[in-house]
């Protein structure tokens, strides 16, 4: 039988072998680690799409794998799986119909390899039990990094704005067109609440005609087009024949129409007011103006006179439609500092809007007494149309459509059809960018 003291050396060397590996596994090795890949902005919008995608029809276990194992969550410290997992099932109790889209994914990437994604998010839910809905949207920053090659969410905040419910009496009056988007130049003045241009007598009687070439300087990527998102979120605009408000749209199609704009190079472009803050009508027109954007571009979807309403019930209410009018319509304002040049991106917008199907709608000729500045593409005149008049650059207003009319406002929730409306736009856009860039190397 060996003797015990054999034992001493050979544990010894054990020790001091498995010191040793300690040692070396705690050094940094001599070629680091690849630092993760960053996170691209598809990647993003497809891990924000998928996270909604899965909370929209109940799955929470999947929503919680999503997220790191702490959390800082909703500015209520830092918060585990289990806390967070309990919360989203109170929350889907508490909403069992939930409708949400969210938009405008934008990645800011960070030195840690993290990355901050900031985005929007389109919001209806309800709860047939009781009888409660709710709607509107949020503002949301997520900061994700990836574990093991997986994106995961390591801080999570939401701002809520939720849309009022309107009295029947104002649901009414918001079924008319854009009036009190009109201000008279006295009105105007009044307000006081910001300094603005007020136009001249003398510009409403004779267009300006500064040459195209002021327009835009050589490419798409220095042509700047300011969009903006018609309404907000308390004053959501018309309402639509299945009860949603006109805001929702105006949003959805700005998001969308600024993402297909960036990817065909127009990257200076920008929505005006993203977050639906309330702000005024000569704001909106003040910023595109101090950004000194070349084209200022509102886009709002059409309603018509309450007279010509109508009633009839869908998911349980009564709404309002009316099935008579269809179309799209374009305005500008004659008042406008460049109205000559505005003019030249309705007659393009609308001869697009036709070689791709579309229609134009005429009622408010008949409806408001609007001008009508060209029959074939739909084009009027709204003189005081304030985000117009008192932009400093060419400035249009689209109705995409009548969405009191049932069968158009489902062509409007149809992303194919939408696909269609924007690829006009598109169209129209970088011809007016093209003519400009034209007009500009000739000169």
């Amino acid at each position: 039988m060996p003797s015990r003291n054999l034992y001493v050396p050979i544990a010894t060397c054990l020790i001091v072998c498995a010191l040793s590996h300690s040692i070396r596994a705690a050094e940094p090795n001599a070629t680091p680690a690849a630092k993760s890949a960053p996170i691209s902005s598809s990647e993003a919008t497809k891990f924000v799409k998928e996270y909604y995608a899965a909370l929209s029809r109940s799955d929470v276990s999947n929503v919680v794998a999503k997220f790191a194992e702490s959390v800082d969550y909703e500015r209520e410290g830092q918060r585990d799986r289990a806390y967070i997992e309990k919360d989203l099932h109170d929350y889907v109790k508490r909403w069992p119909v939930r409708n949400l889209k969210p938009e405008m994914v934008a990645v800011s990437p960070k030195d840690d390899g993290s990355a901050e994604l900031s985005f929007n998010l389109l919001y209806s839910v309800a709860n047939e039990s009781n009888k409660k809905s709710l709607s509107g949207h949020s503002v949301n920053a997520w900061v994700v990094r990836r574990v093991d090659g997986e994106i995961q969410i390591v801080s999570r905040h939401e701002v809520v704005y939720a849309n009022p419910k309107p009295a029947i009496e104002k649901t009414l009056r918001a079924q008319s067109h854009e009036d009190e988007e009109a201000l008279s130049d006295e009105e105007l003045k009044k307000q006081g609440d910001i300094q603005v241009e007020i136009p001249t007598a003398k510009s409403s009687s004779k267009p300006s005609a500064t040459p195209a070439a002021k327009l835009a300087r050589k490419n798409a990527a220095d042509f700047v087009i300011a969009l903006d998102i018609g309404h907000s979120p308390l004053r959501g605009g018309a309402i639509s024949a299945r009860g949603v408000f006109e805001y929702q749209f105006n949003r959805r199609l700005v998001a969308e129409l600024f993402a297909q704009l960036q990817s065909l190079g127009f990257t200076r472009s920008f929505v005006i007011n993203p977050q639906g803050d309330e702000i005024s009508l000569a704001h909106r027109s003040v910023e595109a103006n101090e950004q000194k954007a070349d084209l200022f571009f509102a886009i709002h979807h059409d309603s018509v006179k309450d007279r010509y309403l109508k009633n009839w019930e869908v998911n349980g209410k009564t709404q309002k439609y009316c099935d008579d009018f269809h179309g799209y319509s374009i305005f500008v304002s004659r008042k406008n500092a460049r109205a000559a040049e505005s003019a030249e991106f309705a007659a393009k917008l609308g001869r697009a809007l036709l070689d791709t199907g579309l229609t134009p709608t005429l009622h408010h000729a008949e409806q408001e007494k609007r001008p009508v500045l060209d029959k074939e593409k739909g084009i009027y005149a709204f003189d005081d149309l304030v985000v117009l008049k008192i932009a400093k650059m060419p400035a249009v207003l689209l109705e995409c459509g009548v969405i009191v009319n049932r069968t158009e406002e489902e062509k409007l929730n149809d992303p194919v059809y939408r696909k269609r409306l924007i690829g006009a736009i598109d169209r129209a856009i970088q011809d007016l960018a093209q003519s400009a860039s034209t007009a500009s190397k000739n000169n």
